[in-house]
């Protein structure tokens, strides 16, 4: 069947909603989970060289999200993500008594060095043991000294198909679930194993940020100290705009800075912790007496540091907003000063001009008055003669001849003024 040409990458995102598929796991069995932080592209071909030690293939899977091998009896798969890696073990075991749940012997069949020279910085680590139980799983204070904890978490998990106990505490680096399986075939436990091991690598990385939340509440408090004071200067009016405006960009700068360089870790961490609580619920938990269900020891520890970082990112948001409208608050009163001293300058310019307008018309009466005169002087020159031959005095001639140039001279410099008047000059 010929379809059309394809959409550049169609085929991945068909596949996407198929990557990451569960791992099968039997009963007993148990499982180990190693998340390294991804420092970039390059680490992707180093986890696959990684994984050719175990005797796999070591060509890079492309845009490929995971690639599997066996290593003798285990399977051991690694999964790439956008900030992390993942690198699991599964070992379906003949036998396992619930005293030696979490021994590692299971483990020899991987290079003694292997799993410490894993590529990237470790940031979870997860071992699960899953054993029959087909009744009621074991009470508490049996299960207690596997964990070397009386602070126990833990419930009915899978409608009730299995009971999983922990004390979430990482205990030479690895957070132990126990799962006692009651009535689950493999992919259900692979489904179940898999879960688990999300909830305590995606709630690490949700918590990432929170030593930088804690670091940036000591600065927010100083930057909020700042503003208030640059606000209360503003207020009072003891300094220029220019030097309240140079220190509000300065603390702006700052604000925008760090908010460029820690919102990426703060958003990271609003979606790890939804995939957290999407986890809890897929665990679809019961109560079991006497133990504090997971999602509630989740809800009571985890989420309040959540809150924490939330509270830092809006309070960051806030001080950003803030910052923004005294800066406009500031260039409000900068432009109310700007236009009053524009005003005096053309209530200035309106004073020197009518000066320069009576001072115009002073030097056009003392031009009249010397063009009539010099006016008058050239005209004796023709007019003497004529008034000789016609039996006139000269002076008679002068008096007649200075009021005359005198109305030329004055209608000449009011036609003239209204030509430069005019708008279409």
């Amino acid at each position: 069947m010929k379809l059309p040409t394809e959409v550049e990458g169609r085929q991945q995102l068909a596949d996407e909603i198929h990557a990451r598929p569960f791992e099968p796991l039997s009963t007993p069995g148990a499982a180990l989970a190693v998340a390294t932080l991804r420092e970039g592209p390059a680490d992707d071909a180093r986890c696959i060289a990684h994984l050719a030690r175990l005797g796999g293939d070591a060509t890079e899977p492309g845009n490929a999200m995971q690639h599997q091998v066996r290593c003798g009896a285990l399977r051991v798969r690694w999964e790439r993500h956008t900030e992390f890696h993942t690198f699991t073990v599964f070992a379906d075991l003949d036998s396992l008594a619930m005293d030696r749940a979490f021994d590692t012997g299971w483990l020899d069949a991987l290079p003694h060095d292997w799993l410490a020279t894993l590529p990237g910085r470790m940031i979870s680590a997860t071992q699960l043991a899953v054993l029959p139980c087909p009744g009621n799983p074991p009470h508490a204070r049996v299960v207690a000294p596997l964990f070397c904890s009386e602070l126990l978490v833990g419930n009915r998990v899978a409608d009730g198909a299995a009971t999983v106990v922990s004390d979430l505490r990482s205990v030479g680096g690895v957070t132990r679930f126990l799962v006692f399986d009651h009535a689950m075939n493999r992919r259900r436990a692979g489904r179940t194993v898999q879960r688990l091991i999300e909830v305590d690598t995606y709630r690490m990385m949700a918590l990432l940020s929170l030593p930088l939340a804690t670091r940036r509440m000591g600065q927010l408090a100083v930057e909020e100290t700042q503003l208030a004071s640059l606000m209360a200067r503003f207020h009072d009016a003891t300094d220029g705009d220019e030097v309240l405006l140079h220190e509000l960009v300065t603390l702006a700068a700052r604000v925008e800075y760090a908010m460029a360089e820690h919102s990426a870790r703060f958003a990271a961490t609003r979606a790890y912790s939804g995939i957290v609580d999407r986890r809890l619920i897929e665990l679809r938990e019961t109560v079991v007496p006497g133990l504090q269900p997971l999602s509630e020891f989740m809800e009571r520890r985890f989420r309040p540091a959540l809150d924490s970082c939330a509270a830092t990112a809006g309070r960051q948001t806030q001080l950003s907003e803030r910052i923004a409208r005294a800066a406009q608050l500031l260039q409000t009163r900068s432009e109310v000063e700007r236009e009053r001293q524009n005003q005096a300058l053309l209530g200035s310019l309106d004073r020197r001009q009518g000066m320069q307008l009576r001072l115009q018309e002073t030097v056009e009466g003392l031009s009249v008055i010397a063009m009539t005169y010099y006016g008058v002087g050239l005209g004796n020159y023709l007019l003497k003669p004529l008034a000789k031959a016609m039996g006139w005095h000269e002076t008679a001639v002068t008096l007649v001849a200075v009021p005359a140039i005198a109305l030329l001279v004055l209608l000449n410099m009011r036609r003239l003024r209204r030509h430069l008047q005019s708008p279409d000059t």
